[in-house]
């Protein structure tokens, strides 16, 4: 063995036998004990720390997830909310305010209100933002104007009516394949009805569309599909319409529409099978040829009377009758569906009695509660339980049952942390898989055959005991359609107020209309907080 490996192998052995804290041979150094001891400990924290952190994330990640939609249709993902998610142009994945939905088969409708149209998916949506495959009212996506961009004047359409006023004034044109701010949308006996409210009409196709613009068939309201004037010319009576809005049937048989301008819901009792075909009954007037609000005395509601109504569901099974009385505030039951004109209700929600109608049980616009409606646009019922969509609170309320008193509390809120909240996007900027803004129609899908549910069980907890589902939503002024299949966790509520403390709070200035009031708009406004734009009030 050389020098040179010789030494190399006597310095090898000598590292070897190094501590820490430095060579064996040389005297020991007690600050760089200390010091070593130092960041020994210190390492050690530093692994402790991180163990916590990792403890911690571990338990976030294991915690239940706020419940939300599970799907998005129009937007990209939960958080946007843009009108054709901010495009000029719409496009085959995109809504603007869309109103109603129905689901037939595999197929899905969109009544897309902004760009005039209906969406048609063939196959349901599976994933957030999944384009449409058909259009109805447009020639094709891309397009959106009202009517296609058709117009006329009144003096043409007028020529004889002896109204000189209207001369010039230029309207928006149906023809027998346009749209204007297209409304409900049902399948009925396998033929495609879509209430065409701008053009006070409802269409309906001999089936289900397959073609981009195709054209309907049949029309109520009108004489034919090349007129849109409100109540055929003014003369309002079985067979006209003025802004329709939802539509449904229960039983393939009867037809029902809710003819809000009229304030009356109609019913025909027979598949219609001809142009403008009469109906057979009118709720909410005593006649066919009225059409005031609360039958002419807009303050002295009742039982019988309705002011702007937007949603019908029909429950042919047990035969009764849902209509949202939207400018009263409430939703009127049926518990069988009238055979004559003007029948009372025989329940009534979002008020006390019949007799009431102002916001929120009378508490204001600004003061929502489990008892109360604001503006309520759509009802839907099935074996889940009751929803109404309550637009003006930005939510939408659940029941278990079907309720028997008038004024029965909701069980769970949807869109909103409590009872007692109703901004919308819950205050946020932005939307989310929780929020609402403004929402509207709604469908209920059911799965009734599915091997886990059992109609007679109950759950340990003793709630009842609902089947798979998936509640559509139409959250207009998000732009968007949330699909939800899961119902939220019941509300933190706040201590309730008993009926007796909500007679003695300061009620709004019961002479302002609707939604106005004489205070200041600071009420949901803390301090250094700016006010924000006012927002689109419901429309009734």
């Amino acid at each position: 063995m050389s020098e040179d490996q010789k030494r190399e192998e006597e310095e090898a052995i000598r590292d070897e036998g190094k501590t820490e804290a430095g060579d064996p041979r040389e005297p020991l150094d007690e600050s760089a004990v200390d010091e070593q001891a130092l960041e020994t400990a210190a390492e050690e924290d530093d692994v402790d720390e991180f163990d916590e952190m990792d403890e911690l994330e571990e338990a976030e990640e294991e915690a239940p997830s706020e419940k939300g939609a599970s799907l998005v249709i129009g937007q990209g993902d939960f958080s946007m909310n843009l009108s054709n998610r901010g495009a000029d142009d719409p496009g085959d994945n995109t809504l603007s305010e869309p109103q109603y939905i129905h689901r037939y088969g595999d197929m899905m409708f969109i009544s897309d209100r902004g760009n005039h149209r209906v969406l048609v998916w063939e196959q349901p949506p599976e994933e957030n933002g999944d384009p449409s495959s058909l259009v109805l009212g447009q020639e094709d996506f891309s397009d959106c104007l009202e009517n296609r961009g058709i117009t006329t004047t009144l003096d043409e359409m007028t020529s004889g009516l002896g109204d000189e006023s209207l001369d010039g004034f230029t309207i928006s044109k149906s023809e027998e394949d346009t749209l204007s701010q297209p409304a409900g949308v049902a399948v009925i006996d396998g033929k495609l009805y879509v209430v065409d409210s701008g053009n006070h009409r409802v269409v309906r196709w001999n089936g289900l569309p397959t073609e981009d613009g195709e054209e309907p068939s049949l029309v109520l309201g009108q004489d034919n599909l090349d007129c849109n004037e409100s109540n055929r010319r003014g003369l309002v009576g079985s067979g006209s319409l003025f802004f329709p809005m939802g539509i449904h049937s229960g039983d393939d048989q009867h037809v029902i529409v809710a003819d809000k301008d009229n304030h009356r819901v109609l019913i025909w009792r027979k598949i219609p099978f001809n142009n403008g075909w009469n109906a057979d009954i009118c709720l909410g007037q005593a006649g066919m040829d009225e059409r005031e609000p609360n039958r002419g005395e807009f303050d002295n509601v009742q039982a019988d009377s309705l002011s702007f109504p937007t949603g019908v569901f029909y429950d042919a099974e047990e035969d009764r009758l849902f209509v949202v009385d939207q400018g009263n505030s409430r939703v009127l039951i049926w518990n069988k569906l009238p055979n004559s004109n003007g029948v009372a209700a025989d329940v009534v929600i979002g008020q006390k009695d019949f007799q009431s109608r102002e916001p929120n049980g009378g508490q204001g616009y600004r003061r929502p509660n489990d008892r109360g409606l604001y503006f309520p646009t759509d009802v839907v019922y099935g074996k889940t339980g009751l929803f109404v969509s309550d637009t003006g609170n930005h939510r939408v309320l659940y029941w278990e049952n079907v309720p028997t008193e008038n004024g029965q509390p909701a069980d769970r809120v949807i869109g909103q942390a409590d009872f007692k909240s109703n901004k919308h996007n819950m205050g946020q900027q932005h939307a989310s898989a929780g929020s609402f803004n403004d929402p509207f129609g709604m469908y209920l899908e059911e799965d009734l055959e599915a091997e886990d549910f059992d109609e007679e069980a109950e759950t340990t907890e003793g709630e009842k005991k609902i089947p798979p589902f998936k509640l559509y939503i139409a959250d207009r002024g998000n732009s968007r359609v949330v699909v939800w299949d899961e119902l939220p966790g019941g509300p933190d509520q706040a201590e309730e107020e008993d009926e007796e403390d909500l007679d003695e709070i300061e009620m709004d200035d019961p002479n302002l209309p609707i939604g106005e009031d004489d205070d200041e708009d600071d009420y949901f406004l803390e301090e250094g907080e700016e006010e924000e734009p006012s927002e689109e009030v419901p429309s009734v």
